[in-house]
């Protein structure tokens, strides 16, 4: 056995990130010497042993020069070790640094909510909950935590059986840390071509090189990436350090990946020591707009039982994915509130900046949302994801209708099974300013978000994309005025009377 191993190098089976490291490590005399110590079995399964030593270092390695150069300096937190005596009712806390608890101004609550079912509409929010609501974060996001944890080995049966989890505050807290996180000034991260503007935004801020990766209606494609990667590597760059993608409902594109796509852009992924940010604020609004059913059939949407079982997390058995999820496209944004998942180390890191930085989020927030998830129970969660779907679905099919009326050879539209967002190419333009296109819009009375906020190239495109977030009865105008929009920007294609 050992000589048919010992037939290849054993660099050959590692990726070029291991292999890079191991060529710079010790093992390399240990595998001579095991070549010249076939002989003697003795020797062998001891520097075997020696071999496996070193394999696990450089494992333990390759995952701590996976965090940025921000985590890896930070000191650690001390109230780390300070929070479970803290916690302790027996103990004499004297090192807290918040007003005495007889001074916080709310004694309890109560919330009306607006959906009732048979679990009631009114939320009683006791004295105890309310005094953890007004301290700390850590003393107020247990049960929330308690929740969310049950909820995702439910919904996505994390692959990794040291996966974790942690509270944020608000899906844009949790892209800037990860960002924080993983990156560095100088590095590079592959995006889908079109991608959230905010984190265009925040990669460039952090000094971090987009590399663009097409998309077609299955979403970000594999082969794609494969071939975004092989063109850095010719370049002479190094592989970059991580993928940003949102695989559903994506932003502003509305598709939904393909569920054969995950296990191939993973595997590009972990061949190639990338990290895997998987945004996927868009997950519950899987709304299936795009079917032959009515507007209205409530079995068309997911609810929550019917989401779709795939994401990164659930495929991640070598623990490179960081999976962020938010309330603010469940519940509300107002609440500042999300959760970010995957190894234990990632979410360690992700705690040691949150400290310093966000604090996770509002206690307050933590608080109100974790009573209002246990006041429903799964069925009223269940319910509330439903009608949300159901919502966006009949936005959906509005908004598409009248762009039909409105737009017919002005612009084309795949119409999104997913997500809030109709990506519209104007046809009839093969590139358009923002000034030009703010001013029309301006002049015409509607408000669409240019393509170019949203392209990762920062290029002025001929996209826009639009929301179905309002009313139904509010579309037909609004892309009645759009067309007019579109006409004053291509005058030569208006027709005469």
């Amino acid at each position: 056995m050992i000589r048919q191993l010992l037939k290849q190098p054993m660099t050959s089976r590692l990726s070029p990130f291991k292999r890079q490291r191991m060529e710079q490590s010790s093992l390399t005399k240990l595998i001579e010497r095991l070549r010249e110590a076939e002989t003697s079995p003795n020797d062998a399964v001891s520097i075997c042993n020696e071999v496996r030593h070193e394999l696990e270092k450089l494992s333990d390695t390759q995952q701590h020069q996976t965090l940025s150069l921000r985590v890896r300096s930070q000191p650690e937190n001390p109230f780390n070790r300070l929070l479970p005596l803290m916690r302790d009712k027996s103990n004499v806390v004297l090192c807290a640094g918040v007003p005495p608890d007889a001074h916080f101004p709310i004694e309890c609550m109560d919330l009306t909510l607006k959906s009732a079912g048979s679990w009631g509409k009114t939320l009683h929010v006791n004295a105890e909950s309310a005094n953890l609501a007004q301290r700390y974060a850590p003393f107020a996001w247990g049960s929330l935590k308690q929740f969310l944890e049950c909820h995702m080995r439910e919904a996505h049966s994390p692959a990794s059986p040291d996966w974790g989890l942690a509270i944020a505050a608000g899906s844009m807290s949790s892209v800037d840390l990860g960002i924080g996180l993983l990156l560095d000034r100088g590095d590079a991260v592959f995006v889908e071509e079109f991608t959230f503007l905010a984190a265009i935004d925040a990669f460039q801020a952090a000094g971090v090189r987009l590399v663009p990766v097409s998309c077609d209606k299955g979403g970000l494609q594999p082969e794609a990436l494969q071939a975004a990667l092989e063109a850095e590597l010719a370049e002479g760059r190094c592989a970059p350090k991580a993928l940003y993608t949102i695989p559903v409902g994506q932003n502003p594109l509305g598709t939904r990946l393909h569920a054969s796509r995950y296990s191939a852009i993973y595997e590009i992924c972990r061949s190639h020591g990338i990290t895997i940010i998987e945004d996927d604020a868009y997950f519950y609004q899987q709304h299936n707009a795009g079917d032959d059913r009515s507007d209205d059939d409530e079995t068309a949407v997911a609810g929550l039982a019917g989401l779709t079982p795939q994401s990164f997390l659930t495929v991640d058995n070598n623990s490179i994915v960081l999976r962020l999820d938010t309330f603010s496209k469940v519940l509300a944004p107002g609440f500042r509130l999300g959760w970010v998942s995957g190894s234990k180390k990632f979410i360690e890191a992700y705690e040691k900046l949150a400290y310093a930085s966000s604090q996770n989020g509002s206690s307050l927030s933590m608080v109100c949302v974790s009573g209002i998830l246990q006041h429903w129970g799964p069925q009223g969660f269940s319910c509330h994801l439903r009608s949300l779907q159901l919502a966006l679905r009949k936005r959906c099919r509005a908004l598409v209708r009248a762009c039909e009326k409105h737009l017919d050879g002005w612009a084309t539209w795949e119409i999104p099974s997913s997500g809030m967002f109709l990506w519209l190419q104007l046809t009839k333009l093969s590139q358009v300013s923002d000034d030009q296109l703010l001013d029309r819009l301006r002049a015409h009375g509607v408000v669409v978000m240019p393509g170019s906020c949203c392209s990762a190239r920062r290029e002025e495109v001929p996209f826009v994309r639009v929301s179905f977030v309002m009313p139904e009865d509010s579309y037909d105008e609004g892309m009645r005025r759009m067309r007019l929009v579109l006409e004053d920007l291509c005058p030569s294609h208006v027709l005469p009377g």
